[in-house]
């Protein structure tokens, strides 16, 4: 029987939602072990409702000590000082995660570990961990995410590109961007739950309550409703075409204002992962409307498979990920644009469903985690 490896992984809070670093690390586990370090939160909080809660949360994890969702995984909360933009807080925050880390691998005898971040703002701690593999997995260019400090921010990722042995990419144009300053820079495209999505074309599968209500037909997102999805443009559809319904799923962390009133606009707020094809089942068209920056020219949303594994017409901003898919995928550059191939949907070749289906068939989570062991 082989000895697991093992992966000491710094990413966002388990279980929060299901987001690609999670998706490869739950393969892994049948021969990896696994330490997860919860987000230490890199931004300022702010006195509002959202940051209260999450502030509270972490906590309360926190004073649970170290959880096991799995026999070979052990998922961490440091307790850090919120302070992010002071150097002096940094460096101290870095000081009590390496002690941390450290007790850590000792007490779960851990010896041989890789060592992955998914966010630049552990390069504090990436400097001191020498003499292990140290891997940047890189989803998001976030020298330009919104909400962050751009000059802080492209400073710490240039210090850890320079201390990382390895940068994992999920975008060619991200590739292309890292690999400047990185001289090995693999590019891993995003994986889907292929099983799991095709339910949405099975007859079986139920559409929620509160969708099979909805008047068809229903032009239907799901994901993050953040600063790169173009709600002006959303609005303009939905003013264009009032016999529609469109149908956002997901956690606001932008003004939705401009929908607000719109009798045929429905914000359903944040679903559970597991309903997914259900809630795709009962959509007619799906969209990917994202704001065109050099944000979003590096992104592959992970939408995009998913609502190809459920066979459903996709209308999306030319992104270059998304161009790939060819004819399977219909580009939109303004709200004009969306309406015509959103029309052009809804007479949809039945045909067109099975072969979007098979064109992510492959492109399993277990086979992208199989190209990131490598990687490890």
């Amino acid at each position: 029987m082989s000895v697991p490896r093992e992966l000491v992984c710094f990413g966002d809070d388990w279980g929060r939602h299901p987001n690609s670093t999670q998706h490869l690390v739950q393969q892994l586990l049948g021969t990896f072990r696994v330490i997860w370090i919860n987000s230490i939160g890199w931004r300022t909080p702010r006195l509002n409702r959202q940051d209260v809660l999450r502030a509270l949360r972490k906590l309360r994890t926190a004073a649970r000590g170290t959880e096991a969702p799995h026999p070979n995984m052990v998922v961490y909360t440091p307790l850090v000082i919120p302070w992010y933009r002071s150097a002096a807080v940094r460096r101290l925050n870095a000081q009590l995660l390496q002690r941390a880390l450290r007790r850590l691998v000792r007490r779960h005898g851990f010896s041989r570990y890789s060592l992955m971040t998914t966010y630049p703002a552990m390069v504090d701690v990436f400097e001191r961990m020498t003499g292990v593999r140290r891997i940047y997995y890189c989803v998001d260019d976030y020298t330009i995410f919104p909400g962050l400090d751009t000059d802080l921010v492209r400073a710490q990722e240039a210090r850890l590109l320079a201390a990382v042995d390895v940068v994992v990419t999920t975008a060619e144009t991200l590739k292309e961007a890292k690999s400047a300053a990185h001289a090995h820079v693999v590019n891993i495209p995003h994986g889907v739950d292929a099983e799991h999505f095709a339910k949405a074309a099975d007859p079986s599968t139920r559409v929620p309550d509160d969708l099979a209500r909805v008047a068809r037909p229903v032009i239907g997102f799901f994901g993050m409703l953040a600063e790169w999805v173009d709600i002006p443009l959303i609005r303009e559809v939905a003013l264009a075409r009032p016999g529609w319904s469109i149908v956002l799923i997901g956690n606001a962390t932008t003004d939705l204002g401009a929908l607000h009133g719109l009798p045929n606009v429905h914000l359903l707020g944040p679903r559970p992962y597991a309903s997914l094809p259900g809630y795709c089942r009962g959509f007619d068209v799906t969209i990917i409307p994202f704001v065109r920056n050099d944000l979003t020219m590096r992104v592959n949303p992970l939408k995009l498979r998913e609502y190809l594994a459920a066979g459903k017409p996709v209308v999306s901003t030319p992104l270059p990920e998304v161009l790939q898919f060819g004819e399977l995928v219909r580009a939109a550059d303004s709200a004009a644009d969306f309406v015509r191939e959103i029309e052009h949907c809804l007479v949809d070749d039945p045909a067109l469903s099975a072969r979007r289906m098979s064109s992510v068939r492959s492109e399993t989570w277990a086979a992208r985690a199989a190209d990131l062991a490598e990687v490890l």
